[in-house]
């Protein structure tokens, strides 16, 4: 059974401002939540990996952080629940208080379970999925046998090795500023705060006051890729180009345009500027539209790190939507209509920004 009564005995909130919480409504136990990670400047610095689960934040310290990396295994030690509220702490816990030391969101999003969590964690081996803003694809925590007299719960935070994968490369390096704040750590101890950051403009598309909002389109599931040893040569087949960034399903409907992951999670603001603005402007009474969204490095290849960096840093101009497929278009679901075809009015529908990023 989860519970908060470690973390509240750790703390005490008349000096600290974390937050003190309370047990936040169960869910569904296999549905997984929201996912956080806190980079954490306390003794030693350090990540703090958090998975929503049955109304608290399962908790890691992460001491060298997570890794893309498919052949790290970076060592997590299980600590106490934490409050859902804490996903979203940023700030300095006083010196001489439990952790004392600067805290920023360094991640956050969604985790998805690969079965059932409660009893993973018994075994010992939990298998999930993350999608958050550095941190996506499929991920490992295994627990490791315990040492005589050791007190420790440590565990292994392992990447798979897939699409979202990063051999060699540090995505602690590449992009260290806060998700929310856009602030450094070092900042963040300085008592700096994310007001005399740039201000961030969303280009928002809503109906001007008065005008009845038109009803959102549901979500519809994107086809992934399968692993295939060899690539077919039929003319009968469509190549697509494989790029590195975020699976993005773009819905107009009206006046209201949504960008969606693909597994459903709403990150309209994660992208808000040119591309939305460009989607706006496309002359239709709705449409579902499917593509990736990248930033192209100076050789025009996707870089994943690169819109990672932008995303933290909220900076949305080098953001190219690439668009492949169109599966609504002013009431008609084309699923059941030929790629082909499909693609021919995609073109369409996009006219001169069919030579562009949508």
């Amino acid at each position: 059974m989860a519970g908060l009564e470690q973390y509240h005995d750790k703390r005490d909130f008349r000096k600290t401002s974390e937050p003190a919480g309370q047990l936040a409504p169960s869910k569904k136990t296999d549905a997984g939540g929201i996912f956080v990670v806190q980079k954490h400047a306390a003794t030693r610095l350090h990540y703090d990996f958090r998975l929503e689960h049955d109304g608290v934040l399962w908790s890691w310290a992460v001491t060298r952080g997570p890794s893309l990396d498919p052949h790290e295994r970076r060592l997590a030690v299980h600590v106490e629940d934490h409050p859902i509220d804490y996903a979203s702490f940023e700030g300095t816990i006083p010196k001489g208080e439990y952790g004392g030391g600067s805290v920023l969101v360094w991640d956050e999003g969604r985790w998805i379970p690969d079965g059932d969590p409660a009893k993973g964690m018994k075994k010992g081996h939990i298998d999930f999925e993350l999608e958050g803003q550095k941190l996506n694809g499929r991920w490992h925590l295994v627990r490791l046998k315990p040492r005589p007299r050791e007190k420790r719960d440590n565990w292994l935070l392992i990447k798979s090795n897939d699409a979202a994968a990063r051999p060699g490369e540090d995505i602690l390096v590449e992009a260290p500023q806060s998700v929310k704040s856009g602030l450094t750590i070092e900042e963040i101890g300085e008592g700096k705060t994310a007001k005399g950051a740039k201000p961030r403009v969303w280009h928002s598309n809503k109906p001007a006051a008065g005008k009845a909002k038109s009803p959102r389109l549901e979500f519809v599931e994107p086809q992934l890729a399968t692993l295939e040893k060899n690539a077919p040569s039929d003319e009968e087949w469509v190549h697509e180009v494989k790029f590195d960034g975020y699976r993005m399903q773009a819905q107009i409907a009206g006046s209201d345009v949504r960008l969606l992951t693909r597994t459903g999670l709403d990150w309209t603001k994660k992208f808000e500027g040119p591309v939305v603005a460009e989607l706006a402007g496309l002359k239709c009474r709705d449409a579902i539209i499917d593509g990736e969204i990248v930033v192209l490095a100076d050789s025009g290849v996707s870089s994943f790190a690169m819109l990672q960096a932008d995303l933290s840093a909220g900076r949305t101009d080098r953001f190219i939507y690439y668009v492949f497929d169109l599966m609504r278009l002013n009431g008609e679901d084309l699923r059941r209509e030929p790629l082909v075809e499909r693609k021919q009015a995609l073109a369409e529908l996009l006219g001169e920004r069919s030579e562009q990023s949508a």
